[in-house]
């Protein structure tokens, strides 16, 4: 066996993924908590504090969106982590990849904060949290692909967990066409994800034999 053979055997695939979920855990912590950095009230009098706390609500619908946004990227994280049983190189990159737009998004949240009303403000954050949901959706489907998932997870379960993590992106990238139309509206159409990821789970399931026994 080659030397290049031999490193790959040794480094380029392993069993534990736990290194890869304490970092993973690390960087989604600080992202959030990055997030609130950007809510600040300015050197005023008692007098002025309600008027500044209503200038303040543009950061503050940002931070609970963008918390809300990486709360659910973790619990769909943490969930892929159950059932990952090892990884490789192909599969580190992925969640590097991941991590790398959850420690961006900070920067569209501020950027939406102070210029909701605009369309690049919005592409911009649009964009951001698709790719996110879609580098999910990609981990999970690579992990598939290079046999990484635990066995029980079966046809159906990983068409429900596909479904539902398409939703997210799919909303957010219809969301920029939006945006160039009306930028409120795109946001407004960010609801959408709870109602389509409802339908999305009953689709994937409603062939599933034991929600037919039971229906």
């Amino acid at each position: 066996m080659s030397t290049k053979a031999r490193y790959a055997a040794l480094f380029g695939r392993g069993d534990s993924t736990d290194r890869i979920e304490f970092f993973s855990d690390a960087v989604f912590a600080i992202a959030m908590t990055l997030l609130v950095l950007d809510i600040r009230l300015p050197d005023i009098t008692a007098d002025q504090l309600n008027h500044e706390l209503r200038e303040l609500l543009p950061q503050m619908f940002a931070y609970a969106l963008s918390f809300l946004v990486i709360s659910l990227n973790w619990i769909s994280h943490h969930r892929k982590f159950r059932v990952i049983t090892g990884f490789d190189d192909t599969l580190t990159r992925l969640n590097l990849l991941l991590l790398f737009l959850i420690a961006f998004l900070p920067f569209p949240t501020s950027v939406l904060s102070k210029f909701g009303s605009e369309t690049s403000a919005v592409v911009l954050y649009a964009a951001t949290s698709a790719a996110i949901a879609g580098s999910q959706v990609l981990i999970l489907w690579y992990a598939r692909r290079a046999n990484l998932l635990d066995m029980s997870v079966d046809r159906d379960v990983y068409r429900l967990m596909v479904y539902d993590g398409l939703v997210s992106p799919f909303v957010f990238v219809v969301s920029i066409g939006i945006a160039f139309l009306s930028p409120v509206g795109a946001m407004y159409s960010w609801i959408a994800i709870a109602p389509l990821s409802w339908l999305a789970s009953w689709w994937a399931g409603r062939s599933d034999p034991a929600s037919e026994r039971l229906g």
